[in-house]
């Protein structure tokens, strides 16, 4: 299937009942010059039985304020009823985060927008829900300011906010926040990556941070991934071009040393995604027009 000329972020949906849905938040902007005229959050039906066809069906539609910097698509594992379509969040460039009903979008309501957000200053790239059943209402933030958030929306019109580790702990990052990711095994820990090499695991129960990963070099982290069946397993992705690898860390056996380290790109690393059936694989992508299979 083909979407043209969009210069979008994207996120299938998660609900095995409507696997066939993709978002699309819109990053670019339809004017000229420095003015934001905004972005749309698109809800489009692939075929995916008819390969004659490589068009898709836009089942709804709604312009936003801002443009699109992240997508994140979540079950409502425990509020399904409410929202059989789950919930959609973006992470726009101006600091919100916005909340939409994918149901109410497919079925032309004119208001799916369910909350606004403004908790951080600038764009906001770092964006994921967390994946464990009783915590799918947890979505997770980081933004350009290197602040990072968590978005409880049990009760999605009344958003409550909190901080990973708040006073009297006083850890933070210092740069841009350019990925989250829940642990694949315990929904309690977080893990936020920088532009200045820093990578923070955070322990949502004890309320501070449980370690942090550092590149010696400073080097800005692209993606970062955990292992889908270990949960103490995480791998760092380098956007640097000067030293573009992949770090496999064993949190285990130590946190200022990787396991392992994965070469093969030339250039910085642009994502990096963990194989969810077959942990023994991981795939990558660069600025060297590479997609390399470890």
């Amino acid at each position: 299937k083909q979407i043209n000329e969009k210069g979008a972020v994207l996120e299938w949906s998660p609900i095995a009942s409507h696997a066939n849905l993709v978002a699309l938040g819109t990053k670019d902007s339809s004017g000229v010059g420095f003015d934001d005229y905004g972005g749309e959050l698109e809800l489009h039906s692939l075929d995916l039985k008819d390969s004659q066809h490589t068009g898709t069906q836009i089942l709804g539609k709604v312009r936003a304020n801002s443009r699109f910097s992240s997508i994140a698509w979540s079950k409502m594992a425990l509020n399904n009823r409410e929202y059989p379509y789950g919930l959609i969040a973006g992470g726009m460039i101006d600091g919100f985060v916005h909340v939409w009903d994918p149901a109410k979008l497919a079925s032309d309501d004119p208001d799916p927008l369910i909350a606004s957000i403004e908790q951080h200053q600038g764009g906001i790239r770092g964006l994921q829900f967390n994946p464990h059943k009783e915590s799918s209402h947890l979505l997770a933030s980081g933004g350009n300011d290197g602040e990072v958030y968590v978005l409880s929306l049990e009760r999605p019109d009344e958003p409550n906010v909190f901080v990973p580790a708040p006073p009297p702990n006083n850890t933070k990052h210092t740069a841009e926040i350019s990925k989250v990711a829940w642990n694949t095994q315990v929904a309690y820990i977080l893990a936020s990556a920088a532009q200045n090499g820093s990578c923070f695991v955070w322990d949502l129960r004890q309320k501070k941070a449980w370690c942090e990963l550092r590149d010696p070099t400073g080097g800005s982290i692209a993606d970062i991934a955990w292992n889908p069946d270990q949960g103490l397993n995480i791998i760092t992705a380098s956007g640097d071009d000067k030293n573009p690898v992949i770090k496999l860390w064993d949190l285990r056996s130590s946190t200022s040393l990787p396991l392992a380290t994965l070469q093969g790109h030339t250039q910085g690393i642009l994502s990096a995604s963990w194989c969810p059936t077959d942990p023994s694989l991981i795939l990558s992508c660069g600025k060297d027009n590479q997609t390399i299979l470890w």
